[in-house]
């Protein structure tokens, strides 16, 4: 059983409107709904949970000059990379995830003007017009027809006054569910913005490696008919065009697998940005051109550090939805202890009504002003129910904010970590392609020269198309270190002074 307390106060009248005494009245009745509507607290005002977070990053240090890039900064442009800034343009501009992103917030904003509507008042229009015929069925006037017109229009008043502020944590909490959605469309915006420019990274990586392994078959391919030649001539064994054969057949079966990771960039890129695969190829500059082209550009980014871990959680996107949704749940809390507490409203109706009937008419006004006052007498313990489970959904969402903030943490440490290991991994990969080379060449003039075997000589070959490779992995890997740590800090980084230097 669920009754509720009613309580009418209204007060009643045909009278002409003209009278001061109904302007007084009505004014003492909106003064006094005034009053009431200030409300009252039942809870106190929120304040953000305490989050532990570090004074300073394991790799923090003091930059002599500082170049600080706002979460709001388009910061893949500091890559110098047209085809990154071409396609993430583009992506921005047509992407199905971006796209429902800021279509919530859309949708909390409407919510947000929902839920402010109902701090004003409402003021309907009623009108109807009626015609009536009636019979007059008595023995006296047996027979006698009547036709009878009326209508009546006017105005309604109605407001909710907020006593207990049911309204107004209302609207709290749809501005923060807002806000919420407006940070997670940023943080939609950042990781499509790092995807983007990860998959343009590992797209010219994979195109690199490509040539890498075109110039090794080629290379192979010279050896093996300077091979056939010496096995005519007697210089050369079977054996050692066996050995050319099966190291020509496994570079080109290392090709094929990378066009086919190549394909898959690409495919990745097109999905992404909505671009044909044709468009995304001619930005990142992939021919079908063979051995012996240069290799394509490849970005590098600049030397940056994150802000201080204040900073950073202060502002990063996800954090800050984490924090608005906790924010959104402790006035959901508000909002269901009002509901268990009376409600009182405010109405007033204005009508004019016009008669018609028998050969005369009637004109006269009707009016109506009161409160009332509703409130829950028994719901079987569901108004309890509904705060504790508005209690449970604060408390989840401040352990939701909790772990966003350690997982903030770890992936800004990550990333920290990772830029130092692919800096130092470009350095000696680097060393190792010149090493490799070196001794590539020296061994391809022995083994022309007849000084060294042939097995030497594709040993030599291998770690050389090997080095070239895990350079070009590194180099890779720094590029996209930078980025997941653009991307851990929402963009909050400090940067050094070379910030144009790329190759």
């Amino acid at each position: 059983m669920n009754s509720r307390i009613l309580c009418d106060a209204s007060l009643r009248g045909r009278r002409s409107l003209a009278g001061p005494w109904y302007w007084r009245l009505s004014i003492h009745a909106l003064g006094m709904a005034m009053l009431v509507s200030g409300g009252c607290a039942l809870q106190p005002a929120y304040v953000t949970p305490p989050l532990a977070t570090p004074t300073a990053w394991s790799a923090q240090r003091e930059l002599s000059e500082r170049q600080t890039v706002g979460g709001d900064a388009s910061w893949w442009h500091l890559l110098h990379d047209d085809a990154i800034d071409a396609l993430t343009k583009a992506a921005f501009a047509d992407n199905p995830t971006l796209i429902q992103a800021l279509s919530r917030v859309e949708e909390a904003r409407a919510d947000l003007g929902v839920k402010g509507a109902a701090t004003m008042p409402a003021v309907d229009l009623d009108a109807n017009v009626t015609r009536a015929k009636s019979r007059n069925t008595s023995p006296i006037q047996s027979g006698v027809t009547m036709l009878s017109n009326s209508a009546s229009a006017g105005p309604a008043f109605s407001w909710e006054l907020d006593l207990f502020g049911r309204i107004s944590q209302s609207v709290d909490a749809a501005r923060d569910h807002l806000d919420a959605r407006t940070a997670d469309a940023a943080s939609t915006r950042l990781a499509l913005a790092a995807d983007v420019a990860n998959d343009v990274l590992s797209l010219r990586a994979c195109e690199n490696s490509r040539r890498v392994w075109l110039d090794d078959i080629a290379s192979r391919e010279k050896t093996l008919s300077l091979t056939r030649l010496r096995l005519n001539t007697g210089l050369a064994s079977s054996v050692d065009e066996a050995r050319i054969l099966t190291g020509l057949a496994s570079s080109r079966t290392s090709l094929a697998t990378q066009v086919d990771q190549c394909a898959r960039q690409v495919n990745a890129l097109v999905a992404l940005t909505g671009q044909s695969s044709d468009v995304v190829r001619r930005h990142v500059g992939i021919t079908q051109a063979g051995p012996g082209v240069d290799q394509v550009f490849m970005p590098r980014a600049p030397r940056a550090l994150p802000e201080l871990p204040a900073t950073v959680l202060a502002s990063h996107p996800d954090v800050v939805s984490a924090e608005r949704e906790a924010a959104a749940a402790w006035a959901d809390i508000a909002v269901a202890r009002a509901d268990r507490l009376p409600r009182i409203d405010l109405a007033a109706a204005l009508s004019g009504q016009w008669i018609r009937a028998a050969g005369s008419s009637l004109d006269f006004n009707t009016w109506s002003i009161g409160p009332s006052l509703t409130g829950p007498l028994f719901d079987g313990g569901a108004g309890a129910a509904n705060v504790r489970s508005a209690q449970a959904r604060y408390t989840r969402a401040t352990a939701n904010l909790q772990a966003t903030v350690r997982t903030t943490t770890e992936d800004v440490e990550n990333a920290l970590a990772e830029q130092v290991s692919a800096a130092a991994r470009v350095t000696s990969t680097r060393e190792g392609v010149d090493a490799a080379h070196t001794t590539f060449t020296v061994s391809n003039d022995q083994w022309k020269a007849g000084a060294i075997s042939l097995f030497e000589l594709e040993d030599s070959r291998r770690q050389f198309a090997s080095a070239q490779d895990a350079e070009i992995s590194a180099r890779r890997d720094q590029g996209q270190a930078w980025i997941a740590l653009v991307k851990a800090t929402g963009a909050a980084i400090t940067l050094t002074p070379d910030t144009t230097s790329h190759e």
